[in-house]
């Protein structure tokens, strides 16, 4: 997940604080963001003092339709639900119905890594900091659109070799949340939807908080996704349905609103209490809140479902998500009582730039601008992408084909961890199907790049017992669904370069790109074979 950086001022910061900020000059700046960064819509909100101080909507639900965003606008709330889900181990902690620092296999038996050592003494807080040995996003494509209950996902991805020493550095684990769902489920006896609900939602009066995209269906005022067709910055951007990711509970799964984000912050902010009541205990306040694994940087480290930040002297918890069509930031200060929420319906770093103001507003000596300061870098960035796109393209090596017929390179192909790739052919035309997502992973197969494509390879023997030629790879576009690329070489193993796994595309032409981990041909559980 991306945030952008906040100038850090460490001497006579409190001479510069603005108690009471110029909330009308901070709408219109607002609106200008959202004009600026074609943002299609925007929800943002202050909590101060427990009382929610400013909270308006801007731009539009669907840019397809009039209806305006509002300060009640339900949004996907993606990797924000990660906090939700530590907050749930800590009230079962308060109950005295586990630990933070029990092994996870004293609740959840069958929690595995490759490494018996790891396993052993993985515990439940290592699920929560992103410190298991495995890198950032490692796994991620198993729990994407796929029909992998958490526990296949869990139990598949337990083959995956650890890349870093178990809490030595730092990788952005989704899975590990999934288990630390799986987890609440055990322990609670209720499924992490519920307890999410009843526990959390119900208490603090979230009542359009949602955990089910099903759910959505019945309520009005609901934000969707948009995406650009490419990732083209010069395309439309297109609004598209909602993704069920039912083996995603614990990593994501929130959709909520800013009123009902300004309660669970203010939570946060007071320091576990609702008004002179704890929520939870000062003690599991201070272990979700307190840094886990240091980081360098901008950020101080990992803590349990957050990251810890200094900012104008003063700690800052905060965390954002981002799921295709979504991206979403909110931060809290607790010794201001303060927390800032905005939430976008769109691809833009909009809402990062308005979070930075607020903090300067309050924290800072409210001169900071960074829209000015984050557009030329976001523009930079979006030239290089282009460029380095535009140069793929012209890297083709046209009038090229395959040196077998189409039917020798049919076959079903195993993987140990992700499971069956299957490639059939009809009337001299491919098809590809691979992971159980039929409805995002499918299509037919064509030519493509001779060049180094940014994908995966592999050489399986085909179901005819020959191999393809190692000039002649082929490039597969999935075009009926989803766009992924790739090429058929002579190397023995799937690789995944780390820069680009899928780059994907959505009927009507939206787009999303995937990322998956580096892997070697030496990385057995990584291999495809034929059937």
């Amino acid at each position: 997940m991306l945030t952008l950086g906040i100038g850090l001022l460490l001497s006579a910061t409190s001479a510069f604080c603005q108690s009471s900020p110029d909330l009308k000059a901070l709408d219109a700046y607002i609106a200008d963001a959202l004009v600026k960064f074609d943002q299609p819509g925007l929800a943002v909100g202050i909590m101060k003092d427990g009382q929610l101080i400013f909270s308006k909507g801007y731009g539009k639900l669907d840019l397809a339709k009039p209806e305006p965003v509002t300060a009640n606008s339900v949004f996907y709330c993606a990797s924000i639900s990660k906090a939700f889900t530590a907050c749930a181990i800590g009230l079962l902690a308060d109950e005295g119905k586990l630990s933070f620092n029990d092994p996870v296999r004293k609740h959840l038996p069958e929690f595995k890594t490759p490494d018996n050592f790891v396993t052993e003494h993985f515990l439940v807080k290592d699920l929560l900091c992103h410190r298991s040995g495995w890198i950032t996003f490692d796994g991620d494509l198993l729990w994407y659109g796929t029909r992998y209950t958490p526990k296949e996902i869990l139990a598949r991805h337990a083959n995956e070799p650890l890349t870093n020493e178990f809490r030595t550095q730092y990788g952005y684990s989704n899975l590990m949340f999934i288990a630390a769902a799986q987890l609440i489920e055990r322990v609670s006896g209720m499924s992490w939807d519920q307890f999410i609900t009843t526990r959390i939602f119900q208490p603090l009066g979230m009542d359009r908080s949602r955990v089910e995209t099903a759910d959505l269906a019945l309520l009005s005022d609901v934000a969707l996704p948009h995406v650009r067709k490419g990732q083209n910055p010069a395309a439309p951007q297109k609004s598209m349905p909602y993704q069920a990711l039912q083996g995603a509970d614990g990593a994501c799964g929130v959709m909520s609103t800013v009123t009902d984000l300004a309660k669970w912050d203010a939570m946060w902010a007071n320091e576990g209490k609702v008004g002179d009541k704890a929520f939870i205990s000062p003690a599991t306040w201070n272990m979700i809140t307190g840094v886990q694994l240091a980081m360098g940087g901008r950020r101080d480290g990992a803590a349990l479902g957050w990251f810890v930040e200094t900012d104008h002297g003063e700690t800052v918890i905060t965390h954002s998500g981002g799921m295709p069509g979504f991206i979403l930031n909110h931060a809290v200060v607790p010794d201001k009582d303060l927390a800032v929420i905005a939430l976008g319906n769109g691809e833009s770093y909009s809402v990062f730039a308005i979070t930075t103001e607020i903090l300067d507003l309050y924290l800072g000596d409210g001169t900071a601008d960074p829209v000015a300061d984050m557009l030329p870098r976001i523009k930079a960035r979006t030239e290089r992408e282009t460029k380095r796109m535009a140069d793929r393209v012209a890297a083709r090596v046209p009038k090229t084909k395959p040196s077998l017929l189409p039917a020798a390179y049919a076959g079903t192909y195993t993987d140990k961890i992700y499971g069956d790739a299957v490639i059939s052919e009809k009337d001299g035309k491919l098809d590809l199907s691979f992971l159980p997502a039929p409805e995002l992973f499918s299509g037919a197969l064509g030519r493509g790049t001779t060049t180094p494509s940014s994908g995966s390879t592999r050489t399986p023997s085909s179901s005819r017992g020959t191999s393809p030629s190692p000039s002649t790879p082929i490039t597969r576009s999935l075009v009926s669904r989803w766009t992924c690329t790739a090429r058929i070489s002579t190397s023995t193993s799937w690789t995944s370069r780390r820069s680009r796994l899928f780059q994907c595309e959505l009927p009507g032409g939206v787009s999303a790109t995937y990322r998956g981990r580096r892997a070697t041909r030496a990385t057995a559980s990584r291999r495809w074979r034929a059937a």
